[in-house]
């Protein structure tokens, strides 16, 4: 065996498994665990987040697809219904699958600062653009990965938003700098 990652959670763990179905598995190292109160994702890279949150605590057995198969406290089978998109989307991502990447933005109900600061954090600012729609924000990630076309759509809608006050000839300043 060989450990992939080391990580500790606040509460413990109560069990695991790996997600066994053709787009998770052992190949693609996408590993569910149970805690008193949630079930959560945990990556090669150390990455951990939270997939559901739990009424009763359960015991992990099998997970296929977007159902985690498991055992309750009275030892009875149960399936849950989870969404491992988020997992499944940073997997993608930490494994250079950007085709796979750029169809889970555009067909996925991923969103917000939360996705958008971790794609920063990791490097994509690339990525992160096709999240964002505030023109402030799209600029900053335009300029971060050297989209010049879309840094100037963004100083614009932000000349339009704020006029020609002194913001909006900051914005075409640092445009001009970086280009």
């Amino acid at each position: 065996l060989e450990q992939l990652c080391s990580i500790s959670d606040t509460v413990r763990i109560k069990s695991g498994a790996w997600d066994v179905s053709p787009t998770g598995g052992t190949a693609s190292n996408l590993f569910i665990y149970t805690t008193l109160h949630h079930v959560k994702y945990c990556l090669p890279t150390g990455d951990t987040g939270t997939i559901r949150t739990l009424d009763n605590p359960v015991y992990a057995t099998r997970v296929s697809k977007d159902e985690l198969f498991c055992l309750d406290r009275e030892a009875r089978s149960r399936v849950l219904t989870i969404d491992c998109t988020e997992a499944k989307f940073k997997l993608a991502l930490a494994n250079k699958k950007y085709g796979q990447v750029m169809h889970m933005v555009k067909h996925s109900r991923l969103c917000g600062r939360a996705i958008v600061a971790y794609l920063q954090s990791k490097g994509f600012p690339e990525v992160a653009l096709h999240f964002v729609r505030d023109p402030q924000t799209r600029f900053r990630l335009a300029l971060a990965c050297g989209n010049i076309e879309a840094a100037m759509e963004s100083a614009f809608a932000l000349e339009q938003q704020q006029g020609s006050d002194g913001k909006a000839r900051d914005v075409w300043g640092e445009l001009g700098a970086e280009a």
